[in-house]
């Protein structure tokens, strides 16, 4: 009995141990079961990337070149690739013969590595019983080029890979700098950062296995390209120009624009102290200037940083200084579109003019006498234009000085742009009110004043200017197109027309005449103006000019900020000015626009023109050109875009000839009737031809004895119904009409 009890009680002790420990197993189970389901995938997950070599290399993405507009490049990235070792590898491999030709070859292709040194990191540390370098990733050389990867890569090396990253490099060095900028922070590099940077790539090495090595390998996808508007020969023509005068009158800066007045597009933008794109740090006086050499070796960081970001930094956008009388145009525009004042009116000028509590001298002190409007431009004379903006008053003054951009930013593609300085409309008073006239007393930035001086010219509108034409991505699809973006119509067609043509005088005779190219076109506004307190004698001269007057293509904004030693008359932007403009005409091999005495004649000696092209130009611009090359016109068709003509383009034709223009009316083109032929009719002839067409006249000189000798606007031009069309009338000795009473007069 005692035996059997103790057989029962054996089996129960090994069914109780039994049962503990299914009780044991069931709950791991179960808690495996749970660990699976609640984070299988992440365990999944670690497990991955257990098997994922101690490598997980990161291919860096090219960032997007630059290009100027015919594709030069100015900016570009190439793949280049670090060097890396693995330690652990070659300790784990601990095959010497491989070892031997591992390091043996990278020291042949290396000079800088020693054998000793790469042994080191394998050799087993005594205290540690592990190699010096416990690692599976040490930088070996950094930068190297495709083509030495490659053959280092043939070679197959134990334990040596490549890390792929990206180098950026300037070709031009230092060509348009300021522009193009660096570190993806400065010009265009810091602009459009975002769309030239591209998708970094990664090279998995995975373990499968003791010995079972595969790899994955994830392409980087390249930034887009940016192409810009800037024209490399014209940049490297501005450059020319600025540092040739910065070297002729040193001064605190100097700088050029260069830009299509219609479009907005910027071909050039130079200013003094270039730096090298691919060294920025090392200012470039350091190789030529021993002076400035010692000088830089004794600033402080803080000094040298402060140096080096005014260095940097865009004259031409981030600078603001008082534009002087280059802004005078800008007040006559406004006075006519306002009508306080006519083409015709004229002003009195004594030397000076007395405002409030203080006299304002003209630059001539004996003054002008009695001036007109186009004479007051050309002859830049200071009480004329404040005289003018006495009409115009306060209140208008300020509207259009904002409505031509001043104290707003022009939007151009380029980071750090200024706004500048204006009075508020309530603390213009009157002698705020007279040296604003002039220039004086607001700050703007030379792009602005740019920018507000296209509006005058292209007529009418401000348009935004612009540095990047398109950004194009890996495969050659243009992703993005900037285009003409007209901000705001400012002014009329005729107004601008006016403006266009009266500063043509500026060069013919005026302030500007040293900066004349025979037989070409050129419109033209200088300026000098004072900075700052005026005690100080600092100065900044400018030149804005413009060619073909009659349809420019052209704007070229020269500055001389601050000159050391300024004296009038002897530093000055026109030799800048006419260098760039010549070059610009020899590189784009522009016809001229003007009969001289160079102009080719024909066998019988009569003087000829050599056609341009007018197909897509307005009529407002094309019959001036006409008229100014001595040629006759006839007008086929209403509308004001001209679609065809006749002699075509290139055609030699004789002075006095006569050309068809072929129009027809565009989206843009308002205009509904053509305006009559008038010209060499009586007072009463005209008012009858015009009144008939529906126009309403308006006259200069006398009625008697008169025929028309010009028109505005010019025969052939189309107009609205109803506008007002203004005669010239020249007296003509033995005529015997008598006039009727005018309809309407002018001042």
């Amino acid at each position: 009995m005692r035996r059997k009890a103790r057989g029962i009680k054996a089996k129960q002790k090994f069914a109780f141990i039994l049962f503990v420990f299914m009780a044991i197993l069931t709950v791991l189970f179960g808690r495996v079961v749970y660990w699976k389901v609640a984070h299988g995938a992440e365990f999944e997950t670690a497990a991955k990337n257990q098997q994922i070599n101690r490598y997980d290399l990161v291919n860096a993405a090219n960032r997007g070149s630059i290009l100027d507009r015919n594709e030069q490049v100015l900016a570009v990235s190439t793949a280049v690739y670090n060097v890396v070792l693995d330690p652990l590898q070659l300790a784990e491999e601990n095959d010497e013969k491989k070892t031997k030709e591992t390091f043996t070859t990278l020291c042949e292709y290396f000079p800088d590595l020693n054998y000793e040194d790469l042994q080191y990191h394998i050799t087993l540390n005594p205290e540690t019983n592990k190699i010096n370098t416990p690692t599976h990733w040490k930088y070996l050389v950094k930068g190297v080029e495709r083509s030495v990867k490659e053959e280092l890569e043939a070679k197959k090396l134990l334990g040596v890979y490549f890390e792929q990253t990206s180098k950026r490099s300037y070709p031009l060095k230092t060509l348009a700098c300021h522009l193009i900028g660096f570190n993806n922070t400065w010009g265009l590099e810091g602009y459009y950062n975002d769309e030239m940077t591209g998708t970094p790539g990664r090279s998995f090495i995975l373990y499968q296995g003791a010995d079972k090595v595969t790899y994955q390998d994830y392409e980087a996808q390249d930034g887009n390209t940016i192409v810009t508007t800037l024209d490399y020969t014209i940049q490297q023509y501005a450059e020319q120009a600025v540092k040739e005068t910065m070297e002729t009158w040193p001064s605190q800066n100097v700088a050029a624009i260069v830009m299509n007045p219609n479009t907005g597009e910027i071909y050039a933008m130079a200013a003094a102290d270039t730096f090298d794109l691919n060294d920025p740090d090392e200012p470039l006086k350091l190789e030529t200037d021993a002076t400035f050499r010692e000088t830089w070796e004794a600033m402080t960081d803080e000094e040298k940083s402060e140096y080096l970001n005014s260095t940097w930094k865009n004259f031409c956008v981030s600078d603001t200084y008082e534009p002087g009388s280059v802004y005078k145009p800008l007040v006559v525009a406004a006075a006519l579109e306002e009508g306080v004042i006519t083409q015709n009116s004229t002003f009195y000028c004594g030397g000076k003019l007395t405002v409030a509590d203080r006299d304002i001298n003209c630059h001539l002190h004996s003054g002008h006498g009695t001036i007109s409007v186009e004479e007051i431009m050309a002859q830049s004379c200071n009480p004329g234009i404040i005289q003018i903006a006495q009409k115009l008053g306060v209140e208008k003054f300020y509207k259009y000085q904002r409505e031509f951009g001043f104290g707003e930013k022009t939007g151009i593609d380029l980071p750090g742009e200024a706004v500048g300085i204006l009075h508020a409309e309530s603390a213009i008073g009157p002698v705020e009110l007279a040296t604003s006239s002039f220039g004086q007393t607001f700050n703007c930035t030379s792009i602005q004043m740019a920018t507000a001086f296209s509006t005058l010219i292209n007529g009418g509108n401000l348009v935004k200017p612009y540095l990047v034409s398109q950004i194009v991505d890996d495969d050659g699809s243009v992703i993005m197109e900037q285009s003409t973006e007209v901000v705001r119509k400012v002014i009329s067609q005729k107004t601008s027309d006016y403006i266009r043509t009266a500063l043509k005088a500026t060069v013919d005779h005026g302030t500007g005449k040293k900066i004349a190219i025979p037989g070409y076109s050129i419109g033209c506004k200088t300026g000098t103006s004072e900075q700052g307190a005026r005690d100080k004698k600092k100065w900044t001269l400018t030149h804005m000019a413009y060619f073909p007057a009659e349809n420019p293509q052209y704007l070229v904004f020269s500055v001389i900020h601050i000159p050391e030693g300024y004296a009038d008359g002897v530093q000055t932007t026109a030799t800048m000015t006419k260098q760039l403009m010549e070059n610009i005409i020899k590189y784009k091999n522009l016809e001229p626009t003007e009969a001289t005495e160079e102009t080719a004649t024909l066998n019988n000696g009569k003087t000829t023109v050599t056609m341009p092209d007018y197909v897509g130009s307005s009529t407002y611009h094309v019959t001036m050109d006409l008229d100014g090359k001595g040629l006759n016109y006839k007008v086929v068709g209403t509308g004001n875009t001209i679609t065809n003509q006749v002699p075509k383009s290139g055609t030699k034709v004789e002075v006095g000839s006569e050309v068809i223009l072929y129009v027809a009316k565009s989206e843009e083109d308002s205009g509904t009737v053509k305006v009559p032929d008038v010209m060499g009719k009586t007072y009463n002839e005209a008012v009858q031809i015009l009144s008939d067409a529906g126009f309403e006249v308006v006259f200069n000189g006398e009625t008697t004895n008169s025929v028309v000798s010009a028109q505005d606007p010019k025969y052939g031009v189309s107009v609205e119904d109803g506008s007002e069309v203004t005669i010239t009338l020249t007296k003509q000795e033995g005529s015997e009409e008598t006039a009727e009473e005018p309809k309407k007069t002018t001042e």
